[in-house]
């Protein structure tokens, strides 16, 4: 796990953390990363209790479970996933079965790299993959033409930086480009139109690094998801 970062003070942020709980200004995420076979029936368990209580999130609808306007009668629900091949052959068809839309966070140049050396390309970049390898010698990644199917069939995306980076206050400039707006041209190239969901690794905030906030903005970027809260950027 990474240090923490913040831009104020402890006492600071938790303050803001109530104030924002208090006023019922809550988002309401399940994450998962990997999502194993011999899991299933357990996934499914899950959403068809979330169905009963809650309404899908999606891409549509974002912005009114983001400001407050969230019309329907149960709260939504944004199940999040993180771009593992199993979350296409497991966890897509119960998602599916029980009316949700997933969001997938993409480091966006995961896919892209080539099977033989996928593991250990997770292992260096710290993109936990499940301890039980299910597809011995083969792909671990959701593959671009899977996403585009998925985007098509009304699922979310996220940009997960471009190489699961973890932002600091040092972050040069170079790098901060390539993992921005190299990210951005890779998942609309990707996915075939642009997100406008970014998260770090570690989920660095706004005004962690004031350079980052400004590139995210000036890359089409309108939210920030952290650690606490979703941040609007434009």
């Amino acid at each position: 796990m990474g240090e923490l970062l913040l831009p104020g003070g402890f006492d600071e942020t938790l303050a803001a953390l109530v104030r924002g709980l208090s006023a019922g200004r809550v988002l309401r995420v399940v994450n998962f990363h990997a999502t194993p076979s011999y899991r299933r029936e357990e996934y499914r368990r899950q959403f068809e209790a979330y169905a009963r209580l809650f309404a899908p999130i999606t891409p549509q609808d974002f912005d009114s479970a983001f400001d407050g306007t969230w019309t329907d009668a149960r709260p939504g629900l944004m199940p999040v996933l993180f771009r593992v091949r199993d979350n296409v052959d497991v966890m897509l068809p119960i998602l599916e079965e029980f009316g949700f839309k997933g969001w997938f966070f993409v480091p966006s140049a995961f896919p892209a790299v080539v099977p033989d050396v996928q593991r250990s390309y997770a292992k260096a970049h710290k993109l936990h993959v499940p301890a039980r390898d299910e597809y011995p010698g083969e792909r671990i990644v959701m593959t671009w033409d899977e996403a585009r199917d998925l985007a098509g069939r009304g699922h979310g995306f996220a940009c997960h930086s471009r190489s699961h980076f973890d932002l600091r206050p040092d972050t040069p400039d170079h790098v901060l480009w390539d993992e921005i707006h190299t990210a951005a041209n890779e998942m609309r190239a990707g996915i075939g139109w642009p997100v406008e969901i970014f998260c770090w690794l570690h989920g660095a905030e706004t005004g962690v690094n004031p350079r980052a906030d400004e590139m995210l903005r000036e890359a089409g970027f309108r939210y920030l998801f952290s650690n606490f809260k979703v941040q609007r950027l434009a």
